[in-house]
């Protein structure tokens, strides 16, 4: 039996975090969500600018899939630890 105070020190496979594609149902709808949002708040400002609008799709696209992607790997690594161990 081990005691509650004891931590196990744990290697993650840093490289199947980052590239592994959302996998499950779950993590495929935060993703979404979460770029949905960010889009909108990145994209609402340039809109009514005078950028062209593919450049401003572009323009907000970029930062809102970086900062989706990034919270997927921040909860991977949170909740999903086991999945992910070397």
């Amino acid at each position: 039996m081990e005691e509650s105070g004891e931590q196990q020190k744990v290697k993650m496979d840093l490289a199947r975090i980052l590239l592994t594609l959302p996998n499950t149902k779950r993590e495929k709808i935060i993703f979404v969500i979460i770029m949905v949002i960010t889009f909108m708040i990145y994209f609402g400002p340039l809109c009514f600018s005078a950028i062209h609008p593919v450049k401003a799709i572009l323009l907000a696209l970029v930062p809102a899939f970086t900062t989706s992607w990034g919270c997927l790997v921040l909860m991977r690594s949170f909740f999903r630890k086991k999945d992910f161990c070397k």
